[in-house]
């Protein structure tokens, strides 16, 4: 595991065991009601009016690294174009009845995700020797905790863990058979099933009584990176080809055309986004009047 993954998932487990403490810290809130209540929310109460329940839908810019990428380091030869895509989905944010700074958000991913590390050569116009690319669809449910640290402000953190289905529908590979072997170029399409964490920090503002809209900053990184759990199909299993050779292996290692080994690094990508989100109130004020009400009908 790489030591970016071993931090976020450090990073994560500390917001999770922090977040219970801060909203027991927290205490009771003071009642704020709202300006406009309406036979729908009635009065509500809330220390912040983000931490509620809601539905929301997201739309996102991705930028993939990993393997196919194959810079060691995100953006180590630059911006590349080639790794960007697009992704949206939707959410579900619940509120604990007892919540004053939290959210649990579910949320429910779709979009397409692909890498391409061929740099052109003057006009000699061919790919590097160590080529790669790959175009994928993706599917991820996750859940996490978002986390207001202020009241009535909309800054957040937000920790989570997801699983990632990628369905790949195009891989380009040259590999090197042997020390000084002439390379070969291997294709096909295969899958890969990725356990990931995400980490993310965002804004969101108040639009209505019931609307708000957020922009979000994410990393999402693997916590894994051998045959079949993976974004970008490599490392690359002898079963996932029809020349029936092994790419990188379960140790996260590759050779090259001159029979030196690299250590490949766990997939992933950055996500900028745009939420819009209906939110809706753990009422406490409308269950005591309910509650004022069925006694008053009683005593009828």
């Amino acid at each position: 595991m790489s030591t970016r993954t071993h931090i976020a998932s450090l990073f994560l487990g500390i917001l999770l065991l922090v977040s219970p403490f801060a909203e027991a810290a927290g205490g009771r809130s003071r009642i704020v009601w709202t300006k406009k209540p309406s036979s729908k929310t009635g009065l509500y109460t809330t220390k912040n009016y983000f931490v509620s329940h809601g539905v929301g839908g997201n739309i996102n810019a991705l930028y993939y690294f990993g393997d196919v990428d194959n810079e060691g380091l995100a953006f180590n030869g630059g911006f590349n174009t080639h790794n960007l895509s697009l992704g949206g989905g939707f959410s579900f944010f619940y509120n604990l009845p007892a919540g004053n700074h939290c959210n649990i958000r579910f949320t429910l991913m779709g979009g397409t995700l692909h890498g391409n590390n061929e740099l052109k050569f003057s006009s000699l116009d061919l790919p590097r020797d160590d080529y790669r690319k790959f175009q994928a669809g993706l599917v991820q449910p996750a859940v996490g905790v978002q986390y207001y640290p202020f009241s009535n402000a909309g800054f957040y953190l937000y920790g989570g863990i997801a699983v990632a289905g990628s369905i790949i529908t195009n891989y380009e590979f040259y590999y090197y058979p042997k020390k000084g072997a002439e390379r070969k170029l291997l294709q096909g399409k295969t899958f890969g099933i990725l356990p990931m964490v995400q980490l993310a920090i965002g804004y969101t503002w108040r639009l209505t009584d019931s609307w708000s809209m957020g922009a979000e900053i994410m990393i999402q990184e693997g916590l894994i990176d051998t045959h079949y759990m993976n974004l970008d199909a490599f490392p690359l299993a002898p079963s996932q080809n029809s020349d029936g050779v092994a790419l990188g292996n379960s140790f996260g290692k590759w050779t090259d055309r001159y029979g030196k080994e690299h250590i490949h690094w766990n997939d992933g990508w950055f996500q900028v986004g745009l939420t819009v989100t209906y939110h809706w109130r753990n009422c406490e004020h409308c269950r005591i009047l309910n509650n004022y009400s069925r006694i008053k009908a009683r005593r009828r």
